[in-house]
């Protein structure tokens, strides 16, 4: 029997459509009113194409029927599906499918605009989207009203910007189907009125289409000036009103326009944003009359930046005092009590010149007791439903459908149990209370709501498909997550069963074996014949095995052997043995009970922390894998495990929704949050957004009350998961100084004192650990209260970390604030553990470093270098504020008339699976020959050993789409421009890195090829050798070949050093590199792991011997001595 989709198929081609030119199939017809109802019932919904395996490397979307799905979709707008399931299929804007949806209407067009333009419909933030010029030319064409999208304006300004301004075409933009450029002139300064209202990020476009609209007299300054102003004060993001701040610079605001607007600037500089304050403060502060000037000064109070301080100080000295000077104590006070004695003398000088005397009286802060004795462990509650009825249901359905994210914790489970035993006894009453819920996916709850309407349920099922296993298509099965099949087959089959299996037992989510036999007995009484598989996987990884005797298990495994329920899968299949025997569901737990699942170790760097690597017991192959993808759900699905069933607690950027209800759930556990999820849980609180934190709150606090959060415990190498070195370290002082002023001070302690040792260990010390230090500092009198009352032991104030950093020369704020701390521990008369002194002589022997076969992996076989005679010059060029990318210049042997520009910006796609990238053809000035022109493709071309040149991406089948096939080979210059992508900044670093490892275990990268490679490079000064070798610091398993990157950087900084009588000014990252890495490089030398003219070091002590004033030549000198390298004539005389 023929599937929906495949009778509506069946219409398209009878009407014509697979036949006609595309231009043209406008003119076919739509069928009569019973195909257009049958045609439009298999369109609607449902996949057109899936992805599969191409061939061994490669995967791409095949449709699922054999026909134009390009012409499909214009038939199914024609035919009358909806404006979201338009935006959903079309593939491409094109003239064809304006008149289709211009055909439509009005609210047809603008639903399918508001559709259409998406972000994930985009190749980077700002760039255009696949359907945005489909969707402006609709606007224009049709007179509509500008949209309120944000991504509408965000398509209407990539646009813009490509047709006014001489930015370059990106990879949306279609040259056969691009709007005039009168048309965009026409409603420019609607589009700009609405872009400025809807706050559309000023980081993008579409302020350099404002700054251009009053560069070319679209709009006046006066009207501009209007529109920047209110986009600064509803602005939500600071990179936002930074860039408005630049767009005001740019159309030449002037100082008196400024302080006309002085009520309008109070409310921004109290923001205390540095772009801000600088392009403001000045002028207002030095011309403010007297009204508005304290107003003024109070608002700059908030500035956090030493050098904004110091403006906004020099600013005032700049005026004379005001006549009731008195009332400014207060506020010059806060800058006489600084930490910074720069801003503390600027604030004196400022007294003196306005005539105050502010006594500061010494205040010392009272002890408010902040170390608090740890909680109890508590008892964990059993799992109860309390109250059912309807209207709790309807308020459940409600908190529910408010979240963002969908998050299986106990109110979901209430939820759902509750929804499952009033639809099991009246189905209509569920339905009733659930009529409420919203169209779309809020909290998960979609399927749940089409039940409760009566609408067409789409059963989930696993997919099906063939995939090429490298000889043959075999069938893989690709299974659902447990958790989301689990649900969505109980919303499907609402009222069905008569209990759930994986309802928790215990508010932890646990469920206790009697619980689950239980459950089972009464679908046998209730004569079911089979279970949901998801249901029961759910509920078995549930158990709680810790709680089971030998006695319990042989008890159990009995009353399950008598039982004969089966397991139905989602595709209604019972499930089977490989002989085909049907399995029980007793037999399948009773031999769990035997072999159960087992908590990996979850170690940082080998542990991938965003997937899930989890081999099932024996007792449960027979059942799908559904945990694949369950990585931040896995708290859920094993409440008693420890960090890998934890690794959803963890900070963002941007915090999630979700994390403050995963917090709150990880706060009801059985057994204490262990050593990641802990350190992880400290960090959390500083980036909290309104949404979440309340609950990130409530759960601290419920955590530590209950005894789960243990002080010592927290392993600051967990950090982020990621097993790197830890960053955001400034951050997460801010939250572990909530915590401590909220009695949690114990749990944060040692964390900050292991984050110190941690840094100082690090080849640079790390960003943020002045934060860290200064967070000690705040909080010493608080601990040294509690050593002296016996609240905690004398060991928390041993902190040699803190000591050794005191000990450091240098004015940074870190070492200061470390010395404070240490002359304040020498003033109280406490007796602190001191470790047995240790003689400070080096041992002449050295032992091997313990980890050092761990660290220096041994490399695959190299891969012979393909010489392709390409030169290639370097430019640095300013992407965006702050963000540099390099631009190559290949001159290729055979092409004589000019060069090829290569920017590799973000993504490397190309580079990385295809072994190509794009280019654009320029002149030998490396000027681009044709702004207009479309990028080529260069790749290695083995049988003509050189680049070639390709106008298709696609050049094995001569189109603009992905590579099939195998990668091209790389050649010398594709490697270099990927080694050079090391020392690029913005977001191409990631892939950068990810590329190097794939280019070292492949092979392409030797460590011959490295160094001829990195010789090049540093010919190039726009390369900063720094940057290219920082992949070291924190992917210690690449020094085995990175160490020639060292050595080449070290040789070249010594002949710099011969050559201008001091070491160039990067040198001092490369040797606090070889510093750190020091034992190991010797211990390779001495293994003859490195060649010995690399032993040498060669360059090194040329530096050390330099009489320069620089740090370089101190850290030369402690390598050459870490190194024992040999002396010439075996002694360095060192000039001091």
């Amino acid at each position: 029997m023929a599937s929906k989709l495949e009778k509506a198929v069946e219409i398209y081609r009878s009407l014509g459509y697979e036949e006609t030119d595309f231009k043209d199939i406008l003119n076919l017809g739509i069928g009569n009113k019973e195909e257009q109802k049958i045609a439009r019932e298999g369109l609607k919904s449902g996949e057109w194409s899936q992805i599969k395996q191409l061939s061994e490397n490669s995967y791409g979307f095949v449709p699922v029927v054999d026909v134009d799905l390009g012409k499909l979709a214009i038939f199914a707008i024609r035919v009358g599906v909806d404006a979201k399931r338009a935006a959903n299929v079309l593939r491409a804007g094109s003239e064809a499918a304006l008149k289709a949806i211009e055909a439509r209407g009005d609210t047809y067009a603008m639903n399918f605009i508001q559709a259409a333009c998406t972000s994930n419909r985009r190749v980077w933030e700002h760039s255009l989207s696949v359907l945005g010029m489909l969707a402006i030319k609709l606007v224009h064409q049709m007179n509509l009203e500008i949209p309120e999208s944000v991504e509408y304006m965000k398509d209407w300004a990539a646009a813009a910007a490509i047709l006014l301004t001489s930015k370059r075409k990106d990879y949306n933009f279609d040259e056969k189907f691009v709007i005039e450029k009168s048309e965009i002139l026409r409603r420019f300064n609607e589009h700009i009125e609405v872009g400025v209202a809807l706050n559309v990020p000023a980081t993008g476009p579409f302020s350099e289409i404002l700054i251009w609209g009053v560069q070319n007299n679209l709009i006046t300054k006066d009207t501009a000036m209007e529109h920047v102003f209110y986009g600064l004060s509803i602005a939500q993001r600071p990179g936002d009103r930074k860039e408005y701040v630049n767009v005001l610079d740019q159309i030449g605001i002037t100082d008196e326009e400024i302080k006309s607007r002085v009520e309008t600037i109070i409310p921004l500089l109290g923001l205390g944003e540095t772009a801000i304050l600088e392009r403001f403060a000045p002028v207002l502060i030095e011309s403010a009359t007297e009204d508005w000037l304290y107003p003024i000064l109070i608002s700059c109070s908030s500035a956090k930046v030493k050098k904004i301080k110091k403006m906004i100080l020099n600013s005032a000295l700049k005026r004379e005092s005001p006549k009731s000077v008195n009332e400014y104590e207060e506020w010059l006070l806060l800058y006489k009590q600084d930490e910074d004695k720069s801003i503390v003398k600027l604030a004196g000088s400022l007294e003196d010149k306005w005539g105050l005397k502010i006594e500061q009286e010494a205040t010392k802060e009272e002890v408010q007791g902040l170390w608090k004795e740890t909680p109890k462990l508590w008892d964990v509650p059993k799992f109860e439903l309390g109250e059912i009825s309807s209207e709790r249901l309807t308020d459940f359905a409600s908190v529910i459908s408010e979240r963002k994210d969908f998050i299986e914790d106990l109110v979901f489970e209430r939820f759902i149990a509750m929804v499952n035993h009033i639809a099991y006894r009246n189905p209509d009453e569920a339905k009733m209370s659930l009529a409420g819920i919203p169209n779309g996916d809020a909290g998960g709850l979609r399927t749940l709501g089409r039940w409760a309407k009566n609408l067409e349920m789409n059963m989930i099922k696993d997919t099906r498909e063939n995939v090429w296993n490298g000889e043959k298509e075999v069938l893989k099965i690709r299974y659902h997550s447990l958790l989301y099949m689990r649900k969505e087959l109980l919303f499907n089959s609402m009222g069905k069963l008569p209990c759930l299996l994986s309802t928790p037992s215990y508010v932890d989510l646990s469920i206790s074996l009697s619980d689950l036999v239980e459950r089972l007995l009464i679908y046998e009484d209730k004569n079911l014949s089979y279970v949901s598989e998801p249901d029961l996987q759910l509920a078995i990884t549930r158990l709680d095995m810790e709680l089971l005797t030998d006695a319990d298990i042989k008890k159990y495994t009995e009353e399950l052997k008598k039982m004969n329920l089966k397991i139905e899968l989602p595709s209604g299949e019972v499930l089977k043995d490989e002989s085909g025997e049907e399995i029980l569901v007793g037999d399948l737990i009773a031999g769990y009970l035997k072999d159960p699942y087992i908590e990996p170790e979850f170690t940082p760097g080998k542990t991938p922390y965003w997937r899930i690597e989890l081999n099932m017991p024996k007792s449960l192959k027979v059942l799908p894998n559904r945990l694949s993808y369950s990585h931040d759900f896995m708290f859920s699905i094993f409440p008693t495990w420890g960090d890998y069933a934890l690794t959803a607690v963890h900070r963002d950027y941007e915090v999630y929704h979700g994390q403050g209800l995963i917090l709150r759930q990880v706060a009801r556990r059985r057994k204490p949050v262990t050593k990641g999820a802990l350190i992880n849980w400290l960090a959390i609180g500083a980036n909290l957004s309104d949404e979440n934190a309340e609950d990130v709150i409530i759960a601290t606090h419920k955590a530590w009350e209950r005894g789960l959060l243990l002080p010592g415990i927290a392993d600051i190498s967990y950090l982020d998961w990621s097993g790197g070195t830890p960053s955001n370290l400034a951050s997460m002082a801010l939250s572990m100084d909530s915590m401590a002023k909220d009695g949690m001070l114990s749990l944060v302690w040692e964390a900050a004192c292991d984050t110190l040792k941690l840094s100082l260990e690090a080849p640079r010390m790390l960003a943020g650990t002045a934060e860290v230090v200064k967070l000690l500092r705040d909080y010493l009198d608080e601990v040294i209260f509690a050593v002296e009352n016996k609240l905690a032991p004398k060991s928390v104030l041993k902190m040699e970390a803190v000591k050794k950093l005191a000990a450091k020369s240098g004015s940074s704020k870190a070492v200061g604030y470390a010395k404070e701390i240490v002359n304040k521990l020498n003033s109280f008369n406490i007796e602190i553990i001191k470790d047995t002194e240790k003689s400070k002589k080096v041992s002449e022997v050295k032992d091997s470093p313990n980890d050092f076969d761990e660290l220096w992996l041994r490399l695959p076989e190299p891969k012979k270098l393909l010489n392709d005679n390409v030169s290639m010059k370097v430019k640095s060029i300013e992407l965006r504020k702050n963000e540099k990318v390099f631009q190559f210049n290949l001159k290729l042997p055979d092409v004589e008339i000019h060069e090829y520009q290569v920017t590799v910006a973000g993504w490397i796609y190309g580079l990385r699976n295809e072994g190509q990238v794009s280019a654009f053809e320029a002149d030998n000035k490396g000027e681009i020959i044709n702004e207009d022109e479309k990028a080529v493709w260069l790749h290695y071309d083995n049988s003509k050993k050189k680049i070639v040149i390709s106008r298709f991406r696609n050049w094995r089948n001569e189109e603009n789409a992905p590579l099939k096939g195998e990668p091209a080979p790389y050649s010398k210059a594709l490697l270099t421009i990927a080694v050079a992508l090391l020392a690029q900044d913005g977001e191409s670093i990631y892939g950068a890195k990810s590329l190097f490892k794939q280019l070292v275990d492949s092979g392409d990268l030797s460590t011959d090829v490295l160094r001829n490679i990195t010789r090049e490079l540093l010919l190039h000064e726009e390369i900063s050798p720094a940057k290219l070798v920082r992949i070291v610091e924190k992917e210690r398993e690449l020094l085995s070949i990175c160490y020639v990157m060292l050595s080449e950087c070290i040789k070249y900084a010594g002949e710099k050093t011969v050559e201008n009588n001091k070491p160039p000014v990067w040198v001092n990252r490369i040797l606090d590199i070889c510093i750190y890495y020091a034992d190991y490089l010797g211990e390779a030398a001495k293994r003859g792991l490195i060649p010995v003219e690399d032993a040498k070091w060669q360059g090194l002590l040329e530096i050390a011997k330099s009489s320069a004033k620089s740090a370089a030549i101190k850290k030369a000198r402690s390598l050459v001595e870490k190194l024992d390298i040999v002396r010439v004539k075996n002694k360095v005389t060192f000039v001091c």
